[in-house]
Formats: C-alpha cells, sequence, structure tokens
C-alpha cells in the first residue's frame, strides 16, 4: 500500500531556541485512520497544522502522494479539515456552508447541487438544508462541520479535537459515525486528541506524543497491551507502577526484585544490568485476586471505590501505595474491607519491566 502523507525529519521552532516538534518522521498509508494522541503542548496539533498548510516546518518537508507541500497554500492542498469550534459560516445556511468549497473550486451548480445533497445524506441532515448553524445543536453542527470537510470528495482529512464541545454520550455515537465514514469512503484520517479512549476506539494506528518526539506509533491494542516506554504505560489508561532492582535475565524475561525482596518476572522493554532501577508496569483489570497467602504477594487495601458493575481497590505492595486493583463487582468478597490483606499475583505476559524515565 502506497504512502498518501510522509513526515521527513520535521522539526518546528516558534522562537528559534525551543523545538515544539522534534524530528519527525511519520509515513502515514492511503486509507489509514492515524492518531496523533498527546498532552497539550506534545507537537501534535503543531504537526497537523504543518500539514494543512497553516503552518511551516522550521526544517523538513512533508510530502503528499510523494510531492512536496512547502509551496503549496492550504486551499491548493486538496484536504478536508474539521475542527473542535466547527468553523461554520453563521450567515450562510448549511447547504451554502457545503456549497462553499465546491464554489471555491469553481464547481459548476449542478454538479455543486448534487454533492451537497449527497454530503447531507451521507451525515442524515438532508432536512435541516435551509436552516442555520445557529438553529442547530452541537451534534448536528459537528456533522455539518464533518459534511463540509468531505463534499468535494478528498482523500485526506485532518481532524482536530473535533468531538472535544460534545458531551459524553454524543461524543462517543460521533466517534462510531465517523469510523463508518472513514470505511466506507475509503479515507485517510489523521485526527489529533488527548482522549486516549477516543484514539483507542477508532484509530487503526495511534502516535503518542510528548515533548515533541513520537513515543511509539502502533495499534490501538499494541499501544494499550505493549507500551515501550513508561510514558505511554502511564498516559494510556490506568497503569500501576511498582518500582523495582533489577537482577538477572530468565528466559528472555527480566527478573526485579521489590523492596520486600519479592522477586517479579516481567516482560523485558529496557536495557538493564543489576542493579539499575526499573519500572514495573502493569494493568488494573490484569491483577488476580486470591485467597490470602495463596500467592508470595501480599495487598493491603487501602480503600475501595464501587462503581456499579466493577469495583476499584486501592491498595500497599511491598511498601508501596496506590496500587490499583479492578474486579468485576461480581467477584468482590464481603470479607475485604480497608486494612485487610489479599493475595495478588498476574501472569508475566501482563507486566512489563520499562524504563525509570516518565517523558
Amino acid at each position: 500500500m502506497k504512502h498518501l502523507v510522509s513526515f521527513k525529519n520535521i522539526q518546528k521552532t516558534y522562537d528559534g531556541i525551543r523545538p515544539v516538534v522534534k524530528d519527525l518522521n511519520l509515513d502515514i498509508k492511503e486509507g489509514e485512520f492515524v492518531t496523533l494522541l498527546g498532552p497539550s503542548g506534545s507537537g501534535k496539533t503543531t504537526s497537523l497544522m504543518m500539514l494543512a498548510g497553516f503552518e511551516t516546518p522550521t526544517h523538513g518537508e512533508i510530502f503528499l502522494k510523494d510531492k512536496p507541500l512547502h509551496n503549496l497554500p492550504p486551499h491548493k492542498r486538496d484536504i478536508g479539515m474539521v475542527f473542535q469550534n466547527y468553523a461554520l459560516f453563521p450567515h450562510m445556511t448549511i447547504e451554502q456552508n457545503l456549497a462553499f468549497p465546491l464554489s471555491v473550486r469553481k464547481m459548476n451548480s449542478v454538479d455543486r447541487k448534487a454533492k451537497v445533497r449527497k454530503a447531507l445524506d451521507m451525515v442524515k441532515l438532508s432536512e435541516f438544508a435551509t436552516r442555520y448553524p445557529a438553529q442547530l445543536s452541537g451534534g448536528q453542527q459537528q456533522r455539518v462541520a464533518l459534511a463540509r470537510a468531505l463534499v468535494f470528495e478528498p482523500k485526506l482529512v485532518l481532524m482536530d479535537e473535533p468531538l472535544g464541545a460534545l458531551d459524553k454520550q454524543l461524543r462517543e455515537h460521533m466517534q462510531l459515525e465517523i469510523k463508518h465514514l472513514h470505511q466506507q469512503l475509503g479515507l485517510t484520517v489523521v485526527y489529533v486528541t488527548h482522549d486516549q479512549s477516543e484514539a483507542l476506539t477508532m484509530s487503526d494506528r495511534v502516535a503518542v506524543f510528548n515533548d515533541g518526539i513520537i513515543q511509539q506509533i502502533d495499534s490501538p491494542p499494541a499501544i494499550y497491551e505493549a507500551p515501550t516506554t513508561r510514558f505511554v504505560a502511564q498516559f494510556i489508561g490506568e497503569n500501576n507502577t511498582l518500582l523495582g532492582t533489577f537482577v538477572y535475565k530468565d528466559a528472555g524475561l527480566t527478573v526485579a526484585r521489590l523492596a520486600d525482596g519479592s522477586l517479579i518476572r516481567a516482560i523485558s522493554a529496557v536495557e538493564a544490568v543489576p542493579g539499575d532501577q526499573v519500572a514495573l508496569c502493569i494493568r488494573p483489570e490484569r491483577v488476580i485476586v486470591g485467597p490470602a497467602g495463596s500467592s508470595p504477594l501480599t495487598a493491603r487495601i487501602q480503600e475501595y471505590i464501587y462503581l456499579g458493575d466493577h469495583v476499584r481497590m486501592i491498595t500497599e505492595i511491598a511498601g508501596q501505595p496506590d496500587f490499583m486493583i479492578k474486579l468485576p463487582a461480581s467477584q468482590m468478597n464481603a470479607s475485604w474491607t480497608v486494612g485487610s490483606t489479599i493475595s495478588v499475583s498476574w501472569a508475566p505476559e501482563h507486566i512489563r519491566a520499562l524504563d525509570m524515565t516518565t517523558h
């Protein structure tokens, strides 16, 4: 499959001193849904804006279909854009908003009407064609913004936090709508968000940004289950970190010692020598709770939180507090109370030994 977009050695600085994006190399295939995910200031939105043409790289080159973009203004890049604030023209009706990008491209009125009708049908808003943006709900306005980005049938659509202003239920509904449109139309989508669940739900690949660098780019299951850095492990979903000392490697697994002397076996994702500190990361739902004494690891319950379908227990393990265990509510035991101890374990493939750095 050909690459539609390529970032080659991209750097961006606004003050000539501090780079916002550092040596970005990223290839995006035709038909892919790639999400740029990261905290505020990590460089994800700047990267998107350089692709759109609203920002210029300080160094490096961006290619669209193997053609460099540096001399092309935004309106000639043939890229659809969807923003968080919708950016609809308030004085135009919905059909006029959708017709605008077609007028800019000098399309005749017959073809224009046909494409507007098709785009409105696609987002199920045909009956609202003559209304103005202010007469629509937030979700409807966002669908209009999506239709306007797709009306001229671009092969590439960029979305910058498009669902950030919507409530949780509507946001989840729109995530599925966008995903279905991506699949039906064969679009290539580059999507920016700081919402991890959104990234995991919608993407073919997720690029996790921090401090201007892609920390890891992979499929959602790999990003969640097999983080390669401590930052990714902590940023994506919920994560427990136990601090241990590297002892040796055994059959490819890291063996590390906790403060109480317990030995932990974990998948090795770090280069270490005996005596090095390592971060042992495990998801709360991967922890197995058994009867007291059934496992070499003992956890003391500090707090537990009932959340309907599941329970979160905050525990202390080997003198390290705030270790979270997530269990279905049906597995709760009435004898587990604050201050009591339980035995915990996990499969070695569910815990990862990572570098101590958090950025």
